[in-house]
Order: C-alpha cells, then structure tokens, then sequence
C-alpha cells in the first residue's frame, strides 16, 4: 500500500516492510507543524496494518535537519517556544514508541532534533556521504526532543559532552567508530542495504523481536538481577509462542522456520 501526506510519505510491501519517507526536500525534511502531524499519523497506519519492520529515510539530499528555521523564528514566547518544542518531542516519541523493529537510512545531512530522531531508531544505516551534526551550542541552543538522552547512552557522558558541548558535526564513518552508526554504506547502495536487513527482520519472528526490543531498552538502566528476572518472564512468554515451536521443529527438521509472527 502507498499513502501520502503533505509531508511524508508511507509505503508498506507485501513482506510487511514499511518505508516512511521524510518529504520536504526543498527544506532539508525539517520539522513544520504540518510535519508534526503527518509523521506521527504515518506511524499510526503502520500499527494498525500490524508491519513488521520499519524503514525511516529522507527525500532528497537531507535525512533531517531538525527543527525548521522559519518555525523557530516565529516563536515570541515562551508558551509558543514550549508548544513548538513538544510538537518536535511528538515526532521523536512517535518513532521510539514503536514495538517493531525501525531501520533509520540516512541519505544525508541530519542536525539538531534530527539526531534526536535519528537516535530513537533501533538501527542506524549511513550513506558515506552523510553527516551528522549537533549544532545545539552554535545557536545557543540546549538540545531537545530528546537528544541528549540518547547520546549519552549511546557514547558516554564524557564524549557526549565533547560533541554537544562543542557543536561537533560527525562524518557517518566517525559516528560509525562511536557506536551511533551501526554501518556505513556507499550512497547508491543505502536503500537495498536497508531494505536486506529489514526483509531479514520481517522474516524472524516478530513477537520474539518485540520482546528484545523491550528487553534491551530496560537493560539501560535495570541491574543485573532486575534484568534477568525480566529476561526470565520474557522466555516464558516467547516459549508459548507459535514462532518458539516453529523454531524448534525446524531446527529438529533441519529445515528454514516459516515464522509468522505470533
């Protein structure tokens, strides 16, 4: 199925991949209002067909360069500031809100609550060419939407620091050394990479990937034994799948499982 919006665009395969394209090129896929309220609806529809992996990219040369100019502009209180501010976080909390699994392929130039967006992906697919650049600071701005929490999970505080305290702009095979990237691909090569690992993904099993996904975000701040008591309830619930017992009859039958999902 293919669906628009003003601002973005949503395609969803038969193999129960979604592409969600960011669809103003002409402003580097930057946040607007109407932005605000397209991305989260996308995200929506993709529930509601029950897809199982999801594909976020950019139109043109630019994955997202964050918030747009003339928006940020407009603000003449701090009302105004918070409400437009919020609206960016719904963007960001849309795609971490996501049970599936969600493949973010930068095509190009992403900078501030774009990499706020680009962070709340599960994985992160490069193009050689893009960079990535939080440029906070050269505003006088404090990050948002969520930037700061996930590069400082992702990084480490004191590199964190370094990057956001001194604007750095990050090629995608430097963000790739600081286990922000997961792959740097040639430019020409980005979709059909991303779309392997997401046909990969959308043939396991769907529930189990959901529960990793769950797992692996309370692993950020559980300890050790909250973790594992978690992981304990979590086999219980994948060992009654349907994908569990599939599994172990292919592996018994030397054989590929046909997963479904359930």
């Amino acid at each position: 199925m293919l669906k628009e919006w003003e601002t973005v665009k949503l395609e969803i395969s038969d193999n129960g991949v979604a592409v969600v394209t960011l669809n103003r090129p002409e402003y580097m896929n930057s946040f607007n209002v109407e932005l605000c309220q397209d991305y989260p609806q996308a995200c929506q529809v993709i529930k509601e067909h029950d897809a199982k992996v999801m594909i976020l990219t950019g139109a043109g040369r630019g994955f997202c360069s964050g918030g747009d100019v003339s928006v940020l502009a407009a603000m003449d209180s701090p009302a105004k500031s918070k409400w437009t501010y919020d609206q960016s976080t719904g963007v960001v909390k849309a795609t971490y809100e996501m049970e599936i699994p969600v493949i973010a392929a930068v095509n190009g130039a992403v900078a501030g609550a774009g990499t706020a967006l680009l962070m709340a992906c599960d994985m992160i697919i490069a193009a050689d060419t893009a960079k990535i650049a939080f440029n906070f600071i050269n505003v006088a701005f404090c990050p948002d939407s969520g930037a700061s929490y996930f590069l400082t999970r992702l990084v480490g505080y004191q590199k964190a620091a370094e990057i956001l305290m001194l604007g750095k702009v990050l090629k995608s095979q430097e963000a790739e050394q600081l286990g922000i990237v997961n792959k740097v691909v040639a430019a020409d090569d980005l979709m059909d990479e991303a779309l392997r690992w997401a046909g990969r993904l959308a043939a396991g099993p769907g529930y189990t990937l959901k529960m990793d996904k769950k797992l692996l975000r309370a692993a950020m701040s559980n300890d050790f034994y909250e973790q594992a008591e978690l992981e304990s309830m979590y086999q219980v619930l994948t060992w009654s799948s349907d994908d569990f017992k599939e599994g172990t009859r292919a592996f018994l039958e030397k054989r590929p499982p046909e997963f479904k999902g359930k």
